[in-house]
């Protein structure tokens, strides 16, 4: 009977300690903005503003991109979205010059450092390697507001003379198994 006691007393202090770790592992509530930043951040739309306030889809990526932001607690990020009406190439593995020109007109990509302004509610990207060469060492400068789960990043970069800004808004990724979002 007092082996069964003890092993029973060991097995609830086991599990007192294992829910106490558990706890203990939780990861507290940001403390900061930054730290809303970190993780992964999956596409939702782009629009792109007249200057009359008028909204329409973005020209290259299209009503409905697919894409994602990842921020990481270091520092470092990496974006990637594409526009998902983009045409196939003739050859599966290789496309033409015709072909890859469309295939980029559709997709953007960079990766590289980031910095948050929390008084200004900016976030820079410190852009290292990118799809567009121009990109690579510039810092490209956009506005972020959080709304629920949402990321909006609005900025100028890349836009036709005939619209004042963009519109970029990301929710935070929740992995689905092996299939995209």
């Amino acid at each position: 009977m007092l082996n069964c006691f003890a092993c029973l007393l060991v097995a609830l202090v086991t599990l007192q300690l294992q829910a106490q770790t558990a706890t203990e592992r939780k990861d507290p509530a940001p403390r900061s903005e930054r730290e809303l930043f970190s993780g992964v951040w999956r596409a939702v739309g782009i629009s792109d503003f007249r200057p009359d306030g008028t909204e329409v889809p973005d020209l290259y990526m299209g009503p409905n991109p697919i894409g994602f932001l990842i921020y990481d607690a270091s520092g470092y990020m990496c974006a990637g979205v594409m526009n998902p009406s983009r045409a196939k190439w003739a050859k599966e593995s290789k496309g033409t010059k015709d072909e890859l020109a469309a295939a980029a007109e559709g997709y953007d990509s960079y990766c590289g450092l980031y910095d948050v302004d929390e008084q200004q509610k900016k976030v820079v990207h410190h852009v290292r390697l990118g799809l567009v060469p121009n990109d690579v060492g510039v810092d490209r400068t956009r506005t972020y507001a959080f709304e629920g789960n949402r990321l909006k990043l609005s900025g100028t970069d890349g836009l036709p003379p005939s619209f004042t800004h963009w519109t970029f808004t990301f929710e935070r990724a929740k992995p689905s198994g092996h299939s995209a979002e």
